[in-house]
């Protein structure tokens, strides 16, 4: 799979985006960036395999310009990072981002059209996926560099928010240096009807990459000079009240289209991240197995990233100005061992 090969049918058939609304964005100044800090503190206890345990520190600013022109947007920024353990351990750590360095994060050009009901975006370039996803299938903070798009369908009234496509397709962006494409397309539905909000989303994502170590090594079965390819079907619902003390919880599920295996997230939180001095409690709990899930791609905040299962525990107070500090502790468990891994992370960030 080229890149060309699938960029152009998606350009040409897809009317749609990367932004988290269906709105053109409110217009910023394309000379003060805006910016996102994160900084965080990271243990990891292996009492079975000790020569995993760990210690660090780490710091990421990410920067963001935009410049805007009718229905034309364009984005720019910058991710700098600085560790204590280093970018040789990345591979070891199961890590989706450099620990050390500054990179692009983010380079498109977005054109994007919205009426009383009906919306539409194309985005080609550097960007995140856009799409619906947890971090058992998909790690946001991943790049490729490709196309994106939305388009879909909203109410007058404002109850529908969202009856639509989403698509994303390119060249992954990995530490691991292999070449990684992704091609995915979702429906999604999203209601509001003031007490309560709902979710619903679908779609195949297909991942293909040539094999090497870690992550990217071959499949269970497959050729091992051969290109590898992982498709599964995702698909999850969630729901919120919106009280006084809100409550949200969510359930998606991923199945290989070859093997038949599954994996699954469940997700509960009560509070918000939004009001400040407000805290939230939220209780996740994963399940991963060898090929129900794209593991050269999932989320990194975790520990292992398949033939696992484990609880993890978040509990987030916001700030003002946008900050939030978060504990979070998970353990997680490999199938058919006795042994747990137990990871804690303070982190406090300074959101976009």
């Amino acid at each position: 799979m080229t890149l060309l090969r699938w960029t152009l049918p998606l350009v040409a058939a897809a009317l749609a985006g990367q932004e988290a609304a269906p709105f053109v964005p409110e217009a910023a100044n394309p000379w003060v960036p805006a910016w996102e800090l994160t900084l965080r503190g990271d243990r990891l206890s292996a009492p079975g395999a000790p020569e995993e345990a760990f210690r660090r520190l780490d710091g990421q600013l990410r920067l963001r310009w935009a410049w805007e022109s009718g229905l034309l947007r364009l984005e720019a920024g910058t991710r700098s990072a600085v560790g204590s353990d280093g970018n040789r351990l990345n591979a070891a750590r199961w890590d989706q981002q450099p620990s050390n360095g500054t990179q692009a994060d983010v380079a498109r050009g977005i054109a994007s059209w919205v009426s009383e009901r009906a919306f539409g975006s194309l985005s080609l370039g550097l960007q995140g996926s856009g799409l619906l996803a947890p971090q058992a299938l998909w790690d946001p903070d991943l790049r490729f560099l490709g196309v994106g798009g939305r388009v879909g369908l909203r109410g007058a009234g404002g109850m529908l928010e969202e009856a639509g496509l989403r698509v994303a397709a390119g060249r992954v962006r990995d530490v691991l240096g292999g070449r990684v494409d992704l091609a995915a397309g979702q429906l999604v539905f999203r209601i509001d009807t003031g007490p309560w909000s709902w979710t619903a989303h679908a779609g195949r994502w297909d991942l293909a990459w040539d094999p090497g170590d870690e992550r990217l090594r071959r499949l269970p079965g497959h050729d091992p000079a051969a290109r590898q390819r992982l498709v599964v079907d995702a698909a999850g619902v969630s729901g919120t009240w919106h009280a006084i003390l809100p409550v949200e919880a969510g359930w998606s599920g991923i199945r290989n289209r070859e093997t038949g295996e599954t994996s699954e997230e469940a997700q509960v939180a009560l509070g918000s991240r939004e009001r400040a001095y407000w805290p939230q409690l939220t209780l996740t709990w994963q399940r991963l197995s060898s090929t129900g899930t794209l593991y050269p791609v999932n989320g990194d905040e975790w520990w292992y990233y398949r033939r696992v299962r484990g609880p993890r525990a978040d509990l987030s107070l916001p700030l003002p100005r946008r900050w939030i500090a978060s504990l979070v502790v998970l353990r997680q468990r490999t199938d058919g061992a006795d042994e747990s891994v137990t990871r804690t992370m303070l982190v406090v960030q300074k959101r976009f």
